[in-house]
Formats: C-alpha cells, structure tokens, sequence
C-alpha cells in the first residue's frame, strides 16, 4: 500500500497559524504531505504502507541548516584555540589547496549523514574554494546519494589583483557559473538547487580577492538566474591587527553599508553571521528583505562575539540559522543551535523573553524555506508540501519529566534523537541506519584516511588530546 503514516506524535507545524496536535498525525502520500492534524482526525492506518508510532516524540519540519560547509567535515577538532583570522590562515587556506574530487566525495558523503542523523533535511553549502566542474560534482552527487535536499551555493571567483593566479577571467568565471547552474539545478528530482556564493565583505575587497565589478556583475547574474546569494558578513575578532575592525578603519564603510551603497543589498541576499552589525545595518536589511544566519556555536568557539539577533528580529530582519562548517565549531547538530541561540541572547541582553523557543524553532525551519524562496514547498507541516519531515524521540531520561515538549525539545533534547527523517516523503535515516548507505561507519573510516593523508601534505600536525 501506498503512503505513510505518523501517528500518535506531538506535531509541530510550524504552518500560518502555528498549529500544534498533541497525538497528532501526519499523513504522506506521493512524496507530499497529504493531511496534518489532531489524532481523532486520523486516517485508518491500513490506508497505508507503513505506519511509524511516535508515541514519546516530537514531529517537526526537516531543519534547515542555512550555512555549511561540508568538506570541513574531514578536519573537526584541529582548531582548538584559534581565533578566526588564525584560523583562516593555519588551516583553511592550506587544506584547501589539497582538497581534491576525491576527498570533496567523501566529506560530501559523510556531511550528509551527519547531518540527516540529527534532523537536517535541507542544507545551504556555501563554497569557500576554487571549484571545477569535477569538484562540484563531487560536492553534489554524494549528497544528492545519501537523500538531502541541499543548496549548493558555487563561489564566483575570477582573477583579480588578489587572485592573479586564477585560471579564469570575469566573463569566463560567469559563463562557467551559469553552465553549472544549467547542469545541476533541479537535479536528483528537484533535492539539488544551486546559489552563488560572492564574498563582499571588507577584507575580501581590501585583499584584492573581489572587486566591485566581480560583485556587482555577479548580482546581476543571480538576479537573471533567480537564485540566491550567501556572503560572509561582519565576523571576526574585533582586533586593530588583523579582525573586522581593521578593515572597518580602512573602508570606512560596514559590509552591509557597501552593498547598500552598490545598489545591490535585496532579498536575494542571505548574509552569514553578521556578528557586528550595526543598528543601521540591521534596519537597512529589514528595508530590502536582505536575510541573517545565526551561527552562535561558531561564533563562540573562535571568540567572534555575539552577534545581534534579537535585535535583528526587532528590526524586521528574517532571522535563520546554521551550523557553519564543522572545522569551525565541531557540531552540525541544529537542535544545539536552537538551544545556544535562546542562550546567547538572553546572556547578551540579560533578558530570559528575548529568545522565546517557538521563536527559535521558526528560525530553523520555515524561516530558512523564506529565505531560500522555498516557502511554498518545505518549512512547515502542511498539506500539499513536500514531506520533509523530522521525529524526535523524547522519551529518554535525560528528557526526564515533560510538561511543555517543545521546551524540554530544544533545552534538554539533542540532534541525535532523531528517530526517523523523512525528505520528500523518503525514509532518509531510521533508528540510526541510512536505507542509501548501509555501511555507514565505512565511509567515516574512509574519510579519516583522506584526511590524514592531506593534513600530512599541508604539514598539519593531526595528534594531540
């Protein structure tokens, strides 16, 4: 028989008007959700072909990781203690020029594993490298292989006064852009959509990496196209010598006040981290519909600070959230995000009301579909969009006693209850097994040996506690 059932469940739907059923149900036919609702509106479980029991758990909306970058996966725990510029320059700029299809494969690979075993149905991966069409590839099919729906945002780079070396110039960086997007959007039935990556932010331009022409023509490409663009916006250390504020005292300008100032800043935007936003900044990106990505355990790991999202949400600003990649901060769990975004906010503003818990799950669910354009297809639990779906079991001691279950969800719950997760109505991940990878564990030993191997060529040490 056709279809599946989640019965028994307490349903999030996170839908107009924030609809929750306690028992309820959700029921999936043809890849869609086909009804949501309390559990004397329940379906006949033999209407379908598997019926799941989640009694003791919460169903939510797949989460939407809104900034990733998964080949980082291969080099978790290496930056114990280092500040994001020392960061940048110690691990990122060396492992990236060792990264090859073949690693690109596997840290794709196990990305996806990751992060569809702690609830994740939709990630947005935003490119820091220099990309061929074998490296997208590589970053894409694994993916696209383990289930994910994933947004793959391709860097536009051309060679500039920072980047002689580069093999292509402006005009052939965006014809290669546009064949790829021609190549890979809509593939693997639609879980594959692309995105630019354009790094405009203040010591990008000041190092000669992108320029005014490269940002603006590459917003005009996007714009045609109809995707997205993601950027790194206002991260960093406040250091006079090499952070945020450096490149502040030079410019004169924010990062947001140059796109502003370019004509460009729209919704088409998704800026990241944006942890030192002004109030200006914030109320010219609620003026052009310009989005934020919260990445609090990222920005706490290197000492970055705490960016101003509750004030963002005051301003109007669409607020999401994201993981940043895991050499950054070690975790792509989304349900700790939710938890340390509640908590970094009520610590900035010694407020505990600045961070309501429905407040958060919004910003990993539907708030990440506003900001992809994606609204009308994912985000919520609703009738005729796509079944991406998420069941936390909440039964465990560490649980403990329930009486409010999206609050003992995000501040005692952990990504890793994830009991059952669904993309187009699809088991992706079930009681811990991947149906599309059986041998899981092979592939992380597979990756450990790839990672070893290129930490040695950059003359990275790999041992310590």
């Amino acid at each position: 028989m056709p279809g599946t059932l989640i019965r028994n469940g307490h349903v999030v739907s996170v839908d107009a008007q924030r609809n929750v059923y306690p028992g309820g149900f959700v029921a999936i036919e043809n890849g869609r959700i086909a009804q949501v609702g309390p559990a004397d509106a329940a379906p006949a479980a033999n209407r379908f072909g598997d019926v799941i029991d989640a009694t003791g758990c919460i169903v939510l909306p797949g989460l939407i990781n809104m900034h990733q970058h998964h080949w980082y996966t291969l080099f978790k725990g290496m930056a114990d203690g280092m500040l994001l510029e020392d960061w940048v320059s110690g691990l990122l700029l060396p492992l990236s020029l060792n990264m090859d299809a073949d690693a690109m494969r596997a840290a794709s690979g196990i990305a996806a594993m990751e992060m569809l075993a702690t609830g994740t149905t939709t990630s947005l991966n935003h490119s820091v490298t220099t990309t061929t069409p074998d490296i997208v590839r590589a970053s894409i099919e694994p993916v696209a292989e383990m289930g994910l729906r994933h947004v793959f945002a391709k860097e536009l780079r051309c060679q500039t006064p920072g980047n002689p070396r580069h093999p292509l110039s402006l005009d052939e960086a965006l014809a290669a852009y546009e064949e790829e997007f021609r190549r890979w959007d809509g593939a693997a039935h639609g879980r594959v959509r692309m995105a630019m990556t354009i790094e405009s932010n203040a010591h990008w331009v000041a190092a000669g990496m992108s320029t005014e022409e490269l940002v603006t023509r590459g917003y005009a490409l996007a714009r045609k196209l109809g995707v997205r663009i993601t950027a790194h916006i206002a991260g960093g250390t406040l250091s006079l010598e090499k952070g945020f504020l450096k490149y502040l005292r030079e410019t004169g300008r924010t990062d947001v006040r140059y796109l502003m100032q370019l004509g460009i800043l729209d919704s088409h935007w998704i800026l990241a981290h944006c942890i030192h936003n002004t109030e200006l900044d914030l109320e010219q990106m609620a003026y052009v519909g310009a989005s934020l990505v919260y990445t609090p355990t990222s920005e706490s790991i290197r000492g970055g600070g705490i960016a101003p999202v509750a004030a963002a949400q005051r301003a109007g600003v669409l607020t999401t959230l994201g993981t940043d990649g895991p050499m950054v901060d070690y975790s792509v769990d989304m349900v700790e995000q939710m938890k340390v975004a509640m908590l970094m906010q009520h610590v900035r503003h010694l407020d505990p009301t600045r961070m309501p818990v429905d407040r958060v799950i919004e910003m990993a669910t539907i708030n990440g579909a506003r900001a992809l354009g994606l609204e009308a297809e994912i985000g919520s639990l609703e009738a005729g969009k796509k079944a991406d779906i998420a069941v936390f079991d909440l039964d465990k001691p560490y649980v403990g006693v329930m009486h409010r279950p999206l609050s003992s969800f995000v501040t005692a719950g952990k990504g890793s209850d994830a009991k059952v997760v669904m993309v187009d109505g699809e088991i992706v991940y079930r009681d811990g097994a991947f149906p599309r990878q059986p041998d899981a564990m092979a592939l992380v030993r597979e990756g450990e040996r790839i990672a070893k191997g290129i930490l040695a060529k950059a003359g990275l040490s790999h041992g310590g506690v």
